[in-house]
Formats: structure tokens, C-alpha cells, sequence
């Protein structure tokens, strides 16, 4: 009798699970699709801007816009939501489908971040690196607060600005790279520093090979361009690089007549339809209830961002002019100063500062990793060994936003509440 209850019991729990689960997948099915819709147009908007920033409004558009529609990068990026949004329906498929075989809740969110990250496989090398690099760097920072920081003394613990403090780290890594070592970074991160300095990156090629003792093919070519006498000792003075960036003109009105140039031609360009879209796609309702409150905040927000963009810009071209007036050479003495620059991010409000902490910092890491792997001090990073980081990092980020999700930033809990079918 016994027996016969327990066997009841135990199938009625089982149709129980049997029925949840095709509940959830049909769940899933809809919010997959959903969101794979939405990378697919996310994408294809991005292209249409890249497609206009490098052509403009060319005879050709048209072609070029329809090509872009009709890549792949769409389809990969439908099923790179597709795939994040399953990670549900995977975890608990993997949790109750072996009952010879049980599966631990912890090695069941393994399996589904392993499955659910397959899509990333047929991404090209650098996106699948800048993906995995995005997704550690917010695992690492959830970790840190989860495991680290309730070890730190009581001051560290209520210090309120670990943010400026990474956006320190980064900006000094960063700008290094960008004058010292350009191959360690993202060849569009690249060109996005090298379009916001304003400056012809042969002049900060040269600077870079005078700072190590070395006439470079950029400054030859710069000299004769400008029709000065081509330097052929290694100890020449830095200022012939600022002699043929601002002749006429001393350090410190370049710097400002930069930082002018840097806020209507870079800075309002890039901010301005993003503050716009930005209001009207997710601050609408809000907008409409509170006009003039909300233009206000929209201004100010515009105001802050593009002053940081210039700021960050001006400041490591203001100290490449003070160490060349007083030819001061050495490049670990420029990263130190370069990390000066992340107080800036001070003129953004707190939130968006973590995103930006977070966004360098996820370049800081490839360009530091690849720096010394250069000077022998680490070693290589495959293709093959990023994979498994990405998915062990997607796997801890749903098993945080799932048990303690206090410890993910909000952008982490923006994302996981979008692809989740909870």
C-alpha cells in the first residue's frame, strides 16, 4: 500500500515537472524569437551606421544598406539572442532529464551556459573576443563584490568609487596601448580613440618611436610633407612633433582650440541622436509627463558626456605636448599619467560611470593580456581557451541574477531580465 502511494506520488511530481517544463519551453519559444528579432534589427541599424559613418550619403547607399541586410552578421546575432534566451529551458532540461545521472544545480547551469553559448562559435575572432572579454569582465566584478569584498577592511568595503578607481586603471592602460602599442587593441576601439584625439595618427606614431629612440617611416614622411628638415639622429628633441601638429600656435591654445573642435565635431555628433534615441525608445511616457524636467536632465546629460569626451581626448594631448617641450621620454612614466584621466568620468552620474568603468575595462584586459604576452611575461591566449571562459562567465551571471542578484550591476540585471523566461 505503501509502495503503490509512493509510486503515485513519484508520477505525479514527474507529469508535474514533464508539464513546467513544456510550459516553459513554449515560453521560451516566444521570448526567443522575440529577442532574436531584436538582435537581428540591432544589428542591421548598426550597420546601416556604420555603412553611412564610413561613406556618407553616396550614389551607392542603397547598394551598400541592402548588403548589409542581406550579410550573415544578422543572422548571427538572431541566434546570439536566440541562444542567451534558452539558457532557461536548457538549465532545467539538463536538471531533471537524467534521473540515473542526477545533476547538481550549479554543473546543470554549466551545461546550459556551454549550450546556450554555442552561437558565439560561428562569430568572427574579434567579436568572439570582445564578447567574452564583456562578459568576464561583469562576471569578474559580480565575483568580486560576492566573494572579495566583505573580506576588504571596513573603510574599503564603504569606499563608494571602485568605478573611478577601474576607470583610472583602464584609461592608463588604454591610452598606453594607443601610443605604444596599437596592435593590443580592437582595430575599430582603435580608430574610435584615434577619430576622438583629432589628431593624424602619424604624429602619434612618430611620437611614440622618438619616445624609444627611433626615427619612424611617419615622421619622415610628416617632415617632408610639412617641408621641414628630416631628423635622422634618434635623440633629436620631441618638439618637432608638436612643430608640425600646432606651428604658430603655442601648447596650450592647441589644447584649447582642440577641446573646442573635439565638442562640435566629435563630441555632439556622436551624443546627440544617442541621448535623443535614447529618451525617446525608454524615458517616452516620462518625457511626455514631465517635459521640461526631462529636457533638462536631456541637456544635461548631453552637456556632461560630450565634456567628458573632450576632456579625456585633450588631457593625454596636452601632457604628449608637456613631455615633448621638455623631452621627456619614457613610456611607463606616460601610463602613469594617463591614469589621471579616468578622474574625469567624476562629470558622469554614477550609473553611467559603471557602464563606462566596465566598458574600458573590457579593452584594458585584451590590450594588458596581449602587452605582456609581447614582453614574454605572460602566455599566449588561444582562440580555443576564450570559449570556455565566455560560457563559464554567462553560466555564473544567470546563476547570480537566479540567487543573489543584488551583486550584479543593473545593466547585467537590465539584459538577464530581457533574455530570462522567468
Amino acid at each position: 500500500m505503501d509502495m503503490s502511494r509512493a509510486c503515485g506520488s513519484s508520477s505525479l511530481v514527474e507529469g508535474y515537472e514533464r508539464d513546467a517544463l513544456s510550459q516553459l519551453a513554449r515560453r521560451t519559444g516566444i521570448i526567443s524569437i522575440r529577442n532574436a528579432l531584436y538582435g537581428a534589427l540591432g544589428r542591421i541599424l548598426l550597420g546601416f551606421v556604420k555603412v553611412l559613418a564610413k561613406s556618407g550619403l553616396r550614389k551607392d547607399l542603397s547598394k551598400l544598406l541592402m548588403g548589409e541586410i542581406f550579410s550573415l552578421n544578422p543572422l548571427k546575432w538572431g541566434f546570439f539572442f536566440l541562444g542567451l534566451s534558452s539558457f532557461r529551458l536548457l538549465q532545467r532540461a539538463a536538471l531533471s532529464s537524467c534521473p540515473l545521472l542526477p545533476v547538481s544545480e550549479k554543473i546543470s547551469y554549466l551545461i546550459a551556459g556551454c549550450l546556450c553559448s554555442l552561437p558565439v562559435l560561428a562569430m568572427k575572432e574579434e567579436t568572439k573576443t570582445e564578447l567574452c572579454a564583456h562578459a568576464f569582465v561583469r562576471a569578474l566584478r559580480a565575483l568580486t563584490s560576492r566573494h572579495v569584498l566583505h573580506l576588504l577592511p571596513r573603510r574599503l568595503r564603504e569606499f563608494k568609487h571602485y568605478d573611478i578607481a577601474v576607470m583610472c586603471m583602464s584609461s592608463s592602460q588604454i591610452l598606453y596601448a594607443f601610443v605604444f602599442a596599437p596592435y593590443t587593441l580592437p582595430d575599430s576601439y582603435r580608430m574610435f580613440l584615434s577619430k576622438t584625439s583629432m589628431i593624424d595618427e602619424r604624429v602619434v606614431r612618430s611620437y611614440a618611436g622618438l619616445v624609444r629612440h627611433r626615427i619612424t617611416p611617419e615622421l619622415v614622411d610628416l617632415c617632408m610633407e610639412k617641408g621641414r628638415e628630416v631628423p635622422w639622429d634618434s635623440d633629436v628633441h620631441l618638439n618637432i612633433c608638436c612643430s608640425c601638429v600646432h606651428n604658430g600656435l603655442t601648447c596650450n591654445q592647441f589644447s584649447l582650440s582642440l577641446m573646442r573642435n573635439n565638442i562640435i565635431q566629435v563630441g555632439l555628433p556622436l551624443y546627440l541622436p544617442l541621448k535623443i534615441l535614447t529618451f525617446v525608445i525608454f524615458k517616452y511616457k516620462k518625457m511626455m509627463r514631465e517635459p521640461s524636467r526631462s529636457l533638462y536632465r536631456a541637456t544635461t546629460s548631453l552637456v556632461s558626456s560630450t565634456l567628458f569626451l573632450a576632456l579625456y581626448s585633450v588631457f593625454v594631448t596636452r601632457y604628449a605636448c608637456f613631455t615633448a617641450q621638455r623631452n621627456i621620454r619614457g613610456g611607463l612614466l606616460f601610463a602613469l599619467v594617463s591614469s589621471l584621466v579616468g578622474i574625469v568620468s567624476f562629470l558622469e552620474p554614477k550609473g553611467r560611470r559603471v557602464d563606462l568603468a566596465t566598458y574600458c575595462f573590457m579593452f584594458a584586459i585584451r590590450s594588458f593580456v596581449l602587452t605582456q604576452y609581447r614582453f614574454g611575461r605572460l602566455p599566449c591566449v588561444s582562440q580555443s581557451g576564450i570559449f570556455p571562459l565566455y560560457f563559464t562567465s554567462i553560466a555564473f551571471l544567470f546563476f547570480l541574477h537566479d540567487h543573489e542578484p543584488a551583486h550584479l550591476d543593473s545593466r547585467s540585471r537590465f539584459v538577464m531580465k530581457m533574455v530570462s523566461c522567468t
